[in-house]
């Protein structure tokens, strides 16, 4: 088969055996998977994200991975070409997607991370191998490409429902990239009354007024502070989300931030960073740290986007086919762009 191999910080395109599906696996082929800043963010820095791993105490990633190259790729909606053993019942033709693990008793805590493994590559590819009891059927109905977006969804709606939100209370997003476009598309579900978007990209702006926020900002031009009170009437926001992820953001959004306020951080930040911590104690502030979703928020939104609860079409900005999957990378370094997904079928 044919995929997209990172190797050191090199993105190739190369010609990989295909997987033979095992006991309680399926063969899938790929029809639609998301570019994740995650990729993004690997493709500069596997070696940090490696190492910050180790920090946490996980083993998940072997640092072999740098050496032997690995197929990214976990945003993915596939099509079963041929079930393993004690797999029969997925059958052929079935659109499925699952979280972007697979079940392995050898793997640390049994489980393997899709895209970014040596032994389960990633849907940047021909074909994935998936575990048969964590597929989901795609709804009928529901485009590839929004499928596509099922799992930074349930990034939004894991962030959402980790903070806490009081009844009226209104929120303030900062960043109008995937996740925090998801994440306003799930704040604006649970009925939050006022979100305020910040973001520096006239594209991203825009695409922030059509997803439903209540006032979208541009730091540049407009005072934060200022707009935010003149706009809801309260001192500040007393819930934050950052979802950029550089240096200086989380300071920004603690600066931001009401008394006795939380801030929710889901942007990765890959570089260290500084923050004043009495600007967190003299306003007793709550930081939270967010990561993924759980399966159950991965199946909730899943159900969302086939009964158009949720809607993430519109921050689809285009597709690629693989051939063009390595350049759309350096690409997304313009914010221009929002959500990017590859058809690996398309030549």
């Amino acid at each position: 088969m044919r995929a997209m191999v990172l190797r050191g910080t090199t993105l190739s395109i190369q010609e990989r055996p295909t997987p033979e599906p095992g006991p309680g696996q399926v063969l899938a082929r790929v029809l639609a998977c998301g570019i994740c800043g995650s990729d993004l963010h690997a493709a500069k820095f596997l070696d940090g994200m490696i190492a910050a791993a180790r920090r946490t105490g996980s083993t998940a990633w072997d640092e072999s991975i740098l050496e032997s190259g690995i197929i990214m790729g976990h945003e993915f909606v596939a099509e079963v070409v041929k079930p393993g053993p004690g797999a029969e019942a997925w059958t052929p033709g079935t659109r499925v997607t699952s979280i972007p693990v697979m079940i392995d008793p050898a793997a640390p805590n049994g489980i393997a991370a899709i895209g970014y493994s040596a032994t389960y590559p990633g849907a940047y590819g021909d074909y994935v191998l998936m575990s048969a009891p964590l597929l989901l059927r795609v709804p009928d109905g529901l485009p590839d490409t929004v499928a596509a977006t099922t799992e930074p969804c349930a990034v939004g709606l894991h962030a959402v429902r980790q903070a806490g939100i009081q009844p009226g209370e209104p929120a303030l997003v900062l960043g109008a990239g995937p996740i925090g476009l998801m994440t306003l598309l799930w704040l604006k579900h649970e009925g939050v009354p006022h979100v305020a978007v910040s973001e520096l990209s006239a594209e991203r702006r825009e695409l922030a007024s059509r997803l439903g926020a209540d006032l979208v900002i541009d730091p540049r031009s407009q005072p934060l502070a200022e707009t935010l009170q003149q706009a809801t009437g309260r001192p500040a926001p007393s819930l934050v989300f950052e979802c950029i992820g550089v240096p200086g953001t989380l300071q920004l959004a603690m600066d931001l931030a009401d008394r006795s306020g939380r801030v929710v951080v889901v942007g990765a930040c890959m570089e260290e960073d500084r923050i004043l911590p009495l600007v967190g104690i003299n306003k007793q502030l709550t930081l939270k740290f967010v990561l993924g979703y759980t399966p159950e928020e991965y199946a909730e939104t899943l159900q969302a986007l086939g009964s158009g609860a949720i809607d993430t079409s519109p921050m689809i900005t285009r597709t690629v086919s693989l051939d063009e999957l390595p350049a759309a990378f350096t690409a997304l370094a313009d914010p221009r762009d929002c959500k990017v997904v590859l058809i690996p079928g398309s030549r």
